[in-house]
Parts: structure tokens; C-alpha cells; sequence
């Protein structure tokens, strides 16, 4: 499930502004491409869209993100807010916020219901310091959500031209229940401009999502955001972790 906060006044103008700038405007970023710091994803972990990465944000750094856009489903504008802190060494402490819909007993739906903001964790398990690291990482999302906490193990390995993969294992506790996929996912840049591409798939006994994104940079740590989830779900038999749904955002590691 995905956590939004509806807002009456946004237009889809806002994300149309957004696609236009990374289209018109890659030569913005360009001068930054030498090193790119990894941004958090739509739930706040750093990573890629949906799926957190192995990266960690280092000791005594923090971010803060805003991702807003429209919920196919519903047609609905939708929020997303988030925060992360690198705490300790190795350890990555975040903040996710904002209201969902809820499914009722009777299979209906009751939208923009408030149930909480929430802490996300994230430990690294490795210390590769080469020039192509294995990175791995566990964390947990959404912690003290009654139906939207999850749990994760996840590797980023980065591929020497540039590209990194990411693949791990994500368990989700709708309610009372488990539920685990794996998850996969693939990031690199566009030529020498400080565009990545970002694409994802989460699959499952009974899930299967795929997401495809792009993070333009124009310093080495702040960012705007494009993000397409879900997009091959069929409206008739739902089976993504996420609804349908375009958003545009922005991170920015350590602003003041």
C-alpha cells in the first residue's frame, strides 16, 4: 500500500513541468556526473523507486524528500514525505508519513484515512570499499504499521561502467498475515549527464509489479524525481504492493 496525502489543489500540470525539465534539461546535471549520491525512493529508504537499495546514508548526513502526483486508480493527487538520517555508522534511520486507503470488511474502500507516521531502518552489512563494491544491507519499513510494515534483505553490486544491480528479498505483513517476493532492480546513467535510469520488479506467489523511473541531479545531492509504479497492473485483478501511479518529486542530502 502506499501512503498519500490527498491534495485538492494539485494539478497534473506540476508532474508535466517535471518530465519537461528532465527532457529539455539534462546539460543542467552534467557538470555533476562524477559522483552521484543514491537518493531515497517513494517510501523513504534510500533506493530506487519502490525497492530500497544496499546503500546507506553515511554518518551524520540526512536527506529530505517530497514525491506528489496522480493515483490511477482514484484519480486522486497524492503526497509522499520522507526523511532519513545516517545515525551511526552503517545505520540509516528514516521517517514516513501521510494517509492510505483502507479496504473495509465489506471489500469497499475508505480513502484518505489517517493511521500514522512511521520509522524506517536500515543497517549495512558490508564495508567494500573497492571500486566495484558488493553491498548488503537489512532494514525494515512502515515499523508499527498494522498493515503495511515490511522487512527486507537486499544487495547492490556496482558493475564497473557505472551500473549498479540491485536483488534481495522483501517480506510484507498485511494484517496477520506474510507475505514474501523478491524484488530486482537496475539503475544506470544516461551518457555522461547526471540522468540515471531507474527500473524495478517486485514478483510473489500472488504479486508481480513493475516500476520505471528517472533521478536528474543537478548538483551531487539534490535531485528531481520521476516515477511510473505499477504500470502494468490489471485494473480488474490488482497484484502490485502499490496501486497505479505516477509521481514527481525532489531529495536533497544535507540542505543546510
Amino acid at each position: 500500500m502506499l501512503y498519500f496525502a490527498q491534495v485538492k489543489n494539485m494539478r497534473p500540470k506540476v508532474i508535466i513541468t517535471v518530465i519537461f525539465i528532465l527532457i529539455l534539461f539534462p546539460s543542467i546535471s552534467g557538470a555533476y556526473s562524477p559522483h552521484l549520491f543514491p537518493g531515497p525512493g517513494i517510501m523513504g529508504s534510500t533506493g530506487l523507486l519502490r525497492m530500497p537499495s544496499a546503500d546507506v546514508l553515511p554518518y551524520k548526513n540526512f536527506n529530505i524528500g517530497v514525491d506528489y502526483g496522480v493515483d490511477s486508480d482514484t484519480n486522486d493527487p497524492i503526497l509522499f514525505y520522507k526523511m532519513n538520517l545516517g545515525t551511526f555508522q552503517g545505520l540509516e534511520m528514516g521517517i514516513v508519513g501521510g494517509t492510505k486507503e483502507n479496504v473495509d470488511s465489506g471489500g469497499g474502500s475508505e480513502s484518505n484515512v489517517k493511521e500514522g507516521v512511521f520509522i524506517n531502518l536500515k543497517y549495512s552489512l558490508s564495508t567494500d570499499n573497492s571500486g566495484t563494491p558488493l553491498l548488503l544491507a537489512i532494514g525494515v519499513e512502515n515499523l508499527s504499521s498494522y498493515n503495511d510494515t515490511d522487512i527486507y534483505m537486499v544487495a547492490t553490486r556496482y558493475l564497473k561502467e557505472g551500473p549498479k544491480i540491485h536483488f534481495g528479498f522483501m517480506g510484507l505483513f498485511p494484517g496477520d498475515k506474510f507475505t514474501p517476493l523478491g524484488m530486482l532492480g537496475f539503475d544506470f546513467q544516461l551518457g555522461q549527464g547526471g540522468i540515471l535510469l531507474l527500473t524495478e520488479m517486485f514478483a510473489g506467489e500472488s504479486i508481480f509489479q513493475v516500476d520505471i523511473g528517472a533521478r536528474m541531479y543537478f548538483s551531487p545531492t539534490l535531485t528531481a524525481n520521476i516515477s511510473g509504479l505499477n504500470l502494468f497492473q490489471n485494473e480488474e485483478d490488482p497484484t502490485g504492493i502499490t496501486s497505479k501511479a505516477i509521481t514527481a518529486g525532489f531529495s536533497w542530502i544535507n540542505p543546510f
